[in-house]
């Protein structure tokens, strides 16, 4: 049950992870025509519109100190924030200041555990949300840790690196060839 709640752990952290928006490719002397860097164009607090002000507003204090990838995927949630219910709003902001101090690895692991949890059927997915959330505090906390932790890196597969040799393949057991010059073996039946 741990495993299969893991996705829902840090599903809502992919709010603030991802990469993507306004993008131009500036050609430098540095940079070779094929490839152009990238320059993203990113607002000031004072810059954002009021709606936009009013769906960021518990990141207006550390607005201007974030990257422009990350200004950039939070300005795609504010475009989605008044499709919210007045619930999911409230619950947004609660979550916002949470989710921004995210460290990149966690946004990376939040917004896998987000496409895995969403590969499940609906209904399934609500069980399973339900049955996180009747756990005791204690509970999710330990189970949201664990979600933390690196995963062991997959064992290796025998003579990978060539310490270990793979077993010979089998040899194929069959009719013993008949003696030159007999007749042939009558076919089964």
């Amino acid at each position: 049950m741990q495993t299969a709640l893991r996705p829902l752990i840090l599903s809502a952290a992919l709010l603030a992870a991802g990469a993507g928006g306004a993008v131009r490719a500036v050609d430098s002397p540095k940079t070779p025509a094929s490839r152009p860097s990238i320059k993203y164009d990113t607002p000031s607090w004072a810059q954002l519109s009021s709606d936009q002000k009013e769906a960021l507003s518990p990141l207006a204090a550390d607005w201007d100190k974030y990257d422009p990838l990350r200004k950039k995927k939070w300005l795609e949630i504010a475009a989605r924030y008044k499709d919210l219910s007045p619930e999911g709003q409230q619950r947004l902001h609660q979550r916002m200041p949470e989710l921004a101090r995210l460290t990149a690895e966690q946004r990376k692991t939040a917004r896998e555990n987000f496409t895995r949890a969403y590969e499940l059927p609906p209904e399934k997915r609500r069980v399973l949300t339900q049955k996180f959330q009747d756990l005791p505090e204690d509970k999710k906390r330990e189970l949201a840790e664990q979600a933390h932790k690196k995963p062991a890196p997959a064992p290796r597969r025998p003579g990978a690196n060539g310490a270990s040799k793979p077993p010979p393949p089998a040899q194929t057991v069959g009719v013993a060839a008949a003696p030159p010059g007999a007749a042939p073996a009558a076919p089964a039946p």
